[in-house]
């Protein structure tokens, strides 16, 4: 753990810190990084939010498949449903 002391400034209507390079390095943050910031007593605690992936495409999803792929065995899921209820 590392802990350094820092002045906190007025920016416009709020206050602010400036992270030290260290920290951010420390912890990947970049400009627009999300953070949590928790009030405990006397205490802020800032956590990065990990941020979700983008969701991949179908194209993206399937790409690492080989082309020649066939799924050779078969599952049985059951009757069709309207067969089983027709059977009731």
């Amino acid at each position: 753990m590392t802990a350094k002391t820092m002045r906190v400034n007025r920016w416009g209507n709020s206050l602010g810190i400036r992270f030290p390079s260290e920290f951010v390095d420390n912890v990947q943050l970049k400009e627009k990084s999300l953070v949590e910031i928790i009030s405990d007593g006397n205490r802020l605690i800032i956590t990065k939010v990990n941020e979700k992936e983008p969701r991949k495409t179908i194209q993206e999803l399937f790409a690492e498949y080989p082309a020649d792929y066939i799924e050779e065995d078969e599952f049985d899921w059951g009757a069709p449903v309207e067969l089983l209820l027709s059977a009731q």
